[in-house]
């Protein structure tokens, strides 16, 4: 009801809500009841309780979102072909996006990051974090903070998934190979090309990892 409220924009961020004793008539329930609801609230950070001077509505942290997606992604695992159905239409996207918004600041950034995959003697671990930058560059220079928010919150439970392919020798320089396309795409401001480039480098990372057997649940 409070919540309601907050979703209909009836109270805005950095509102104060009423005292625990106008919201009890409201709503026509008791005190306890009312104090339990706020609790409840602020320990979902959308209101911030103040002790004796009351409760305020807070803005919705981007990364509290993000958190909150990426924690529900971990309790309710599936096979990755379903989170890849997923970043098939959010990241492909995402990737056409960003080729018409990258600077040459944001290009040099990826860039880095390509050489440093490439780099002899990187070991698994240290290739799959570089990976993971990677495809959060790409999210972040389409300078949307929603293709963020939901391409970090899927990628953060990736890092099995990268780490299981980039063991195989032909998925490392696959990865490097098509990273390499996706930059090249976007240093060229083609949104069809880095689409395609995206769109080619997430179909192998799916046949690689369906490829090692029947343990391929993310």
């Amino acid at each position: 009801m409070i919540l309601d409220r907050i979703r209909d924009g009836d109270l805005a961020p950095g509102d104060k809500l009423p005292n625990e004793r106008d919201l009890a008539d409201e709503l026509d329930v008791s005190r306890p009841v009312v104090r339990e609801a706020i609790s409840h609230l602020a320990g979902r950070g959308v209101v911030q309780a103040r002790g004796g001077s009351g409760s305020t509505v807070t803005a919705m942290n981007p990364e509290r979102a993000g958190e909150a997606l990426w924690l529900y992604l971990r309790s309710n695992r599936g096979e990755y072909a379903a989170i890849h159905e997923v970043r098939e239409v959010i990241e492909t996207y995402a990737a056409g996006v960003a080729a018409t918004h990258s600077s040459a600041e944001d290009v040099e950034r990826m860039a880095a990051l390509v050489d440093r995959m490439g780099e002899p003697g990187i070991d698994v671990a240290e290739a799959a974090r570089v990976d993971l930058e990677f495809h959060r560059e790409v999210a972040r220079q389409t300078h949307n903070d929603i293709f963020t928010l939901i391409l970090s919150s899927l990628h953060r439970g990736l890092i099995e998934v990268r780490e299981h392919n980039l063991m195989s020798p032909d998925a490392f320089r696959e990865a490097v190979r098509s990273h390499g396309a996706i930059l090249e795409a976007i240093r060229e401001g083609s949104p069809t090309a880095a689409r395609a480039a995206m769109a080619a480098h997430l179909k192998a990372v799916l046949v690689f990892w369906e490829s090692r057997g029947d343990d391929a649940d993310a």
